[in-house]
């Protein structure tokens, strides 16, 4: 395998540099602000709450791997189960393509703008340094020269962000290009951001067999942000970029992603057809409040759920949520009493999946009307119904759960 390793590698910042920033609020993940679009984690955040996140985790060394969803992404995650998983496990998840724009604010996502992963990244390149050092970054992948090239340019540009180095590995297999030699090149420039470019589904495949070896806190795939920022291909105009029409730039530079585009589009419409009128009943309100009581029995979790689980009434499932993510066993999800159901509360219940799967439990399902089967189907959240011998809700409290809300 032939790798190629830039020359730029700057000194590491001091030891002591986060010790001298004052902190900013720490969250949980379920304080996210996340609502599932079909299935697809995506969290209410614009670009400069995307950088901002960014930057407390450079600067306090704590893992940031976000995703950036756009059709293609949505359309993967729909025929692939480990494609779905990879977007769920990641930290956050910002919307990168007009049609999930769209289809987030039918389902209730109001204000919602694209985040795309070249608009933060052109964002961080804008800013000042902090704390007297700017953010180092690392690129890896993309096209023959580009990777050198884009560090080239950050050099040349000496703003918010510093290249450490950059490294092609080549066309080969995900092994092969995840060598110890390759792991120990990346974390001997020590970047706060390593921006993995290696196409959509490879590099997230990439990413997700090595991310515990990764010592750089912040890890995306940003593929387009290499050839963007080495020159080698102009990104659309701000014109075209509102209006949504990005695609038909791209493929007037790269002509071969018609096919791709093409095949996505055909896919989307599939989806929009089979699931976006599910997905927009979340049911009539009853007015009453939601509520989340837990109860434990044989190693099980039961959350009894009530109340209309909307966007503007979810303390109590977050804390339900959080208390059964941190205890034992599976977790039965009980909608006898619930009422109506949005994305906002389906995109936590993405959340707990993702703290569950971490420690080999699942979600199950108990007493969903045949509403609530449909707008679960209609995210892809096919989770397996509950046993009959389930425990219910008020029996055997855990008190080790109940002491976590």
């Amino acid at each position: 395998m032939a790798t190629k390793q830039a020359s730029i590698q700057n000194p590491a910042p001091p030891a002591d540099a986060p010790a001298r920033i004052a902190p900013l609020r720490q969250t949980d993940e379920f304080d996210r602000k996340v609502w599932s679009v079909l299935g697809v984690p995506v969290d209410a955040l614009d670009p400069q709450s995307a950088v901002a996140a960014i930057e407390r985790a450079a600067r306090d060394g704590e893992r940031l791997s976000f995703v950036t969803p756009n059709v293609n992404f949505l359309v993967r995650a729909t025929c692939s189960p480990e494609e779905r998983r990879r977007l769920v496990d990641a930290d956050l998840s910002f919307v990168d393509g007009a049609p999930l724009v769209a289809i987030g604010r039918l389902l209730g996502m109001k204000g919602l703008t694209r985040c795309a992963g070249s608009d933060v990244f052109d964002a961080l390149r804008r800013r000042p340094a902090f704390a007297g050092r700017r953010i180092r970054v690392f690129f890896f992948g993309g096209r023959e020269g580009a990777a050198e090239a884009a560090a080239a340019e950050l050099a040349r540009e000496n703003r918010g962000l510093e290249a450490v180095g950059a490294l092609n590995p080549g066309f080969g297999d995900l092994e092969s290009i995840s060598t110890a030699a390759v792991i120990d090149a990346i974390n001997a420039a020590r970047p706060d951001f390593l921006i993995v470019a290696l196409g959509a589904s490879k590099g997230q495949e990439w990413i997700d067999a090595n991310l515990d070896r990764l010592n750089a806190p912040v890890v995306a795939h940003l593929g387009a942000v290499v050839d963007f920022t080495a020159g080698s291909i102009a990104r659309a105009p701000v014109f075209f970029r509102r209006a949504g029409l990005e695609w038909a730039w791209r493929i007037a530079a790269e002509p071969s992603l018609w096919r791709r585009y093409w095949n996505d589009a055909c896919a989307l419409a599939a989806i929009v057809f089979t699931r976006l009128t599910p997905a927009l009943g979340a049911g009539r309100r009853s007015g009453v409040p939601a509520s989340a009581a837990l109860s434990s029995e044989s190693g099980v979790v039961r959350i009894a759920l009530g109340g209309d689980l909307c966007a503007d009434d979810l303390a109590p499932v977050r804390s339900a949520f959080r208390a059964a993510g941190r205890g034992a066993g599976d977790v039965i999800l009980d909608f006898t009493q619930a009422g109506a159901v949005d994305a906002a509360f389906l995109g936590l219940a993405l959340v707990l999946e993702k703290a569950l799967r971490r420690r080999g439990a699942v979600i199950r399902i108990a007493g969903a009307s045949p509403a609530h089967r449909r707008l679960l189907k209609a995210h892809a959240m096919t989770y397996e119904p509950a046993s009959s011998g389930a425990p219910k809700a008020g029996e055997n409290v855990d008190v080790s759960i109940a002491a976590a809300r």
